[in-house]
């Protein structure tokens, strides 16, 4: 039987074994009863609860409105449920998971709660504060009921986890549910276990099983559990049980696979479970375990993450010289020492402290290939689970508070690591109540643009075609129009559905804009377009009639104006810009100060949407002009008037090259093309650029874009999107490359599936391309067939035009998408 030293409470109501001396000699400090513990827990409780109060009121964002749509057929039709048990959740194509327990959350609050969000967050916050309490049972018996210090450790861990301010997204939002269900599945079959593995019985280990089947059924991360079973094995239960002589590693492997071996088995199950459901045992968002187009960018991203994970403020509300953050990072320092503390003066919490390590690792191992933590906080739902040993690690400190008093060194560590602790968990409570602000906001104006919307539509006879710009995708990290609009225009969200409303963001990676910009002039008379006001909270239409010129292409070529007509330099201390007698501009990096030199590109008061592409020529660019940041083009119209980073089109030279023509695409988009007239370009060069810009031009999207079309791809057609089907196995593309400068033959490239292009009419391919077709010449038909395709899913293709050496001309075309049915 495994010696946890669970004795019961003594008399005056302790949780602890007040039998037990510490390990440094003298006597364990009091420790609280019973009744206070409970007490403690409960405010806790509360104020993980107020923190979360802000979102607490009847609002859906995101794919929430996904999820609407098919929950009001689940509803009435109860196969719908029952198919995320034997296929795809949600019968979804572009990605494929296995999470039907997560559909039957859903219905059970809409059956309860209906179309009122209130009802849904309060399932998200019940499962959160569950976890919390599980939490706290958890640390109680990881750290041994009688050692001193527990109990203040199991509370400080359970109220840092509750009020940890990374949470909103995995608590604020309703989809977020699918991570904050699984970590408290995950829990609860930890505790579980502990308590089996404790003398138990079976009782217990049916229990842990049960909780991991259904983990399992919520989310991919209960994968992890059989593995954290040994390494609770390995760690914990090893020094507990162990006798005096200590054993040998193979019989400690042998009794470690003996514990686990039932864990494995379901976890064996539960793949070929998947594998019959999803026809796959990898799935996810594209079916592979190791690729990674960019290895560069997801090494930035990965240290990018764990710096959010750590310092978990919403940068878009706080920014990083913020009192609250500066109070969170010092007291993060402190609670960091004074865990290093505890391993050092308290050797009986080694292992329980290497347990957390080893489970810290493991809640990320699933998301190795998505985790990515954006500034405010985009993405931080993939850390949820990790959140939980992190809180076990930063609240060690607590147990020096209850260490017994060997001493004025003693004394005083234990209360300055009490101070630190409830520093943190103090900041964290603000950090959180602020983070949440973010959520409110998009609540409100998420049911704003529905209520917008409804206007709309009673002045909007019948079901035209309708193009959005303007919607906030989110706000300050909180989605809110992401994936929405389909959901906000069908009943009983608005009072009739609607089908031809699509919303246009900033830079649209599915949505083949590029390939409708032809279709939205030509059908300027059947398309309504609309912007949304957020100050006014109303949609204001767009006359496209004053937004482009009558043709297309009829855009300014490549005579351009003198550069100084063309270029306003903005001096800045790193740079000092000189124009030289040939009327180039010539820019000189300071030695040693950061900053990107900047100049204005004057475009008078062309129409947006006759500038594509962007063209400078620049000679003799030094060090910095490959540096990280880049060149960026930052655009101002009627609708943006502001420049903005996040409103820009990117381009790098080629590595090893010091000059070249620089091509930035503002074809693919939407919300420069429609935004009325241009108020001009701001060219941003890399930090400490030493180089000299020859010419500034507006080049044709003729003269540059291959042309790849189908019959009725346009805006009032199928929207650049071809369905591949039993029905419809082939799809007839035409392709022409004529009129780009060099072009002999044609080549069609194809992604990975469910994988993205990264940009869009780039000079060169990227990384996620899974083929290319050769086709010859350099016009004429390609047939697409089902058998191109590996596997069901949603890809991309573009065109390419190649000169003699097969070296690509011009720039990519604007890409299609191919949707393929299993």
């Amino acid at each position: 039987m495994n010696d946890l030293r669970n004795a019961a409470p003594t008399p005056g109501g302790s949780l602890d074994n007040a039998s037990t001396a510490g390990p440094d000699g003298g006597r364990p400090g009091p420790r609280p009863g019973v009744a206070t513990v409970i007490l403690l827990l409960v405010m806790i409780l509360a104020a993980t609860a107020v923190s979360y109060s802000p979102v607490l009121f009847n609002f859906f964002a995101g794919d929430d409105f996904v999820h609407l749509t098919w929950l009001k057929d689940a509803i009435k039709n109860h196969e719908l449920i029952w198919r995320n048990f034997h296929s795809s959740w949600l019968d979804g194509t572009t990605t494929r998971f296995y999470r039907p327990l997560i559909s039957v959350f859903m219905v059970s609050d809409y059956a309860l709660w209906g179309l009122d969000g209130l009802g849904f967050h309060l399932t998200n916050l019940l499962c959160h504060l569950a976890s919390t309490t599980l939490l706290f049972l958890i640390v109680r018996r990881l750290a041994g009921d009688g050692e001193p210090g527990a109990t203040r450790w199991a509370l400080v861990s359970a109220a840092l986890f509750g009020l940890y301010p990374l949470h909103p997204e995995a608590v604020s939002w309703i989809t977020g549910r699918v991570d904050s269900i699984v970590t408290m599945f995950c829990l609860a079959s930890l505790w579980s276990y502990m308590r089996w593995r404790a003398g138990g019985g079976w009782p217990a280990l049916a229990a842990s099983l049960l909780a991991m089947a259904l983990g399992l059924a919520s989310k991919e991360m209960a994968v992890t559990l059989p593995p954290l079973f040994a390494c609770y094995e390995l760690t914990v239960n090893s020094s507990r049980t162990a006798p005096a002589g200590g054993r040998s590693w193979k019989r400690l492997a042998l009794a470690v696979a003996a514990a686990t071996a039932p864990f494995w088995i379901l976890l064996g199950a539960y793949f070929l479970v998947r594998r019959l459901a999803l026809g796959t045992f990898v799935g996810g968002y594209d079916d592979s375990l190791f690729f990674v187009s960019n290895f560069k960018l997801f090494l930035g991203g990965w240290v990018h993450g764990i710096r959010m994970l750590l310092v978990p403020l919403n940068k878009d509300l706080m920014g990083a010289h913020h009192l609250v953050t500066r109070v969170w990072e010092v007291a993060l320092a402190a609670s960091i020492a004074g865990t290093v503390a505890v391993s050092v003066l308290r050797s009986r919490m080694r292992p329980a402290l290497a347990f957390a390590c080893l489970w810290l690792v493991l809640s990320l191992v699933p998301v190795y290939k998505i985790f990515a933590i954006a500034d405010d906080l985009q993405g931080s739902r993939l850390a949820y689970l990790a959140t939980v040993p992190l809180a076990v690690l930063l609240s060690a400190a607590a147990a020096l508070a209850g260490m017994p008093a060997a001493g004025p060194f003693a004394r005083r560590l234990g209360r300055a690591a009490s101070a630190a602790a409830i520093v943190l968990v103090v900041t964290a409570g603000i950090a959180l109540f602020m983070n949440n602000q973010a959520w409110r906001q998009a609540g409100m104006t998420s049911n704003a643009i529905r209520a917008a919307l409804a206007d709309l539509y009673r002045e909007l006879p019948g079901d035209p075609q309708v193009l959005v710009i303007g919607l906030p995708d989110n706000i300050h990290g909180a989605y809110t129009c992401r994936n929405a609009l389909w959901g906000m225009t069908k009943s009983p969200q608005l009072f009739r559905d609607v089908k031809n409303c699509l919303m246009l963001d900033r830079f649209e990676p599915i949505l083949p804009f590029g390939h409708m910009k032809r279709s939205i002039l030509e059908a300027r008379d059947d398309v309504h377009i609309y912007r949304w006001a957020e100050a006014a909270r109303k949609f204001l239409p767009v006359t496209l009639s004053d937004t482009a010129p009558a043709n297309a292409d009829a855009q300014p070529g490549e005579s351009a104006p003198p550069l100084k007509a063309m270029l306003s330099p903005l001096d800045k201390k790193a740079t000092s810009f000189t124009w030289l007698p040939d009327g180039s501009l010539a820019a000189r990096g300071g030695d040693g100060v950061a900053g990107r030199p900047e100049a204005l590109v004057n475009t008078g008061a062309t129409p947006a949407f006759a500038i594509d592409f962007v063209a400078v020529q620049v000679a003799g660019a030094g060090p910095g002009a490959n540096g990280k940041a880049g060149f960026d083009l930052l655009y101002s119209n009627d609708l943006s008037p502001d420049y903005d980073l996040a409103r820009r089109a990117h381009c790098d030279l080629p590595d090893g090259k010091s000059d070249g023509t620089l091509i930035f695409p503002l074809r693919g988009l939407p919300e420069w093309s429609l935004g009325g007239r241009s108020r001009g370009l701001k060219l941003c060069l890399p930090d400490r650029s030493d180089l000299v810009i020859k010419r500034v031009s507006v080049v044709s999207a003729q003269d540059l874009v291959p042309r790849l079309d189908f019959d009725h791809s346009g805006v009032l057609g199928s929207k650049g999107f071809i369905h591949l089907s039993t029905a419809e196995p082939g799809k007839e593309l035409r392709f022409d490359v004529s009129r780009i400068a060099g072009a002999e033959r044609a080549s069609l490239a194809i992604t990975r599936p469910n994988i993205l292009f990264e940009s869009q009419n780039p000079e060169r391919e990227g990384r996620v391309t899974m083929k290319r077709i050769e086709l010859g010449t350099r016009d004429g038909i390609i047939r697409l067939e089902r058998g191109m395709f590996p596997s069901a899913g949603v890809y991309q293709v573009r065109l390419w035009a190649l000169d003699g050496n097969g070296r690509t001309r011009g720039v990519g075309s604007d890409h299609l998408v191919v949707s393929v049915d299993s």
